[in-house]
């Protein structure tokens, strides 16, 4: 604890409960490396609900037009764009193929949102996301729907030893000359995504518990050393006076 300072010592303390608090969200981050583990994955009723393959991240864009990494595959067709559960919006290949094509948010077609014939959207293993589009014959009345795909989730790997840089619980950017490779689910570089899933967090909670109980017994312990030191410092000055 040379040169530690009690402040030190409590943000210590509160990255360590922190992590701990997001121990159950999806795609979260930690603050702390050593309680990160293989996330759980769970089945989920939502069809829009995936998790990426180990070592791969979402690309997302965010309203300020930055580019982000994140896990948390919880998607949603929100006003005919795809976007993660903090509104980013999720880039992917419209032509499905990532070979020289730059990722782009994924969108409804302008009719269909408008007319909102975008129906029953889901994310395939490959990462094909796609919907039903209802219609209807004006001559004879007859239904019908057929399938338009909006295209496939771009997903990003880090070359190895890439400590990405955190941005928030649930994002990461990439740290600068640091260029990732791009592609899609199950293009023969990355695994297919785990639909109908959810990530039911990454923290492993008894290193985390070890972690802050640690944290918290040397933050006691600094504590006791600056009460000591200030007594010391007392019991002199009063004897010089």
């Amino acid at each position: 604890m040379n040169g530690a300072s009690p402040l030190d010592a409590y943000e210590r303390v509160l990255s360590r409960a922190q992590d701990l608090r997001d121990a159950f969200r999806a795609g979260s981050v930690p603050l702390n490396a050593d309680v990160l583990t293989a996330p759980q994955i769970v089945p989920s009723n939502d069809p829009l609900s995936i998790v990426p393959p180990p070592g791969a991240w979402l690309i997302t864009r965010g309203a300020d037009g930055v580019r982000a990494y994140a896990r948390d595959g919880a998607l949603s067709l929100d006003d005919g764009v795809l976007r993660t559960r903090d509104g980013a919006e999720v880039l992917g290949y419209p032509g499905g193929d990532a070979r020289g094509a730059v990722p782009v948010p994924l969108r409804v077609p302008e009719t269909d949102r408008a007319l909102g014939r975008a129906a029953a959207a889901r994310v395939e293993d490959d990462g094909t996301v796609a919907y039903q589009r209802g219609a209807i014959d004006p001559r004879t009345g007859t239904r019908s729907t057929e399938r338009v795909v909006l295209g496939r989730l771009a997903l990003a790997r880090f070359p190895a030893g890439t400590q990405p840089q955190r941005l928030d619980t649930a994002r990461v950017a990439v740290p600068p000359g640091v260029v990732p490779h791009l592609g899609t689910p199950a293009d023969g570089t990355f695994p297919a995504v785990a639909t109908s899933s959810r990530d039911a967090g990454a923290v492993d909670i008894a290193a985390g518990v070890a972690r802050l109980d640690e944290a918290y017994r040397a933050f006691e312990a600094l504590g006791a050393a600056v009460k000591s030191r200030s007594s010391v410092q007392k019991t002199a000055v009063d004897l010089v006076k």
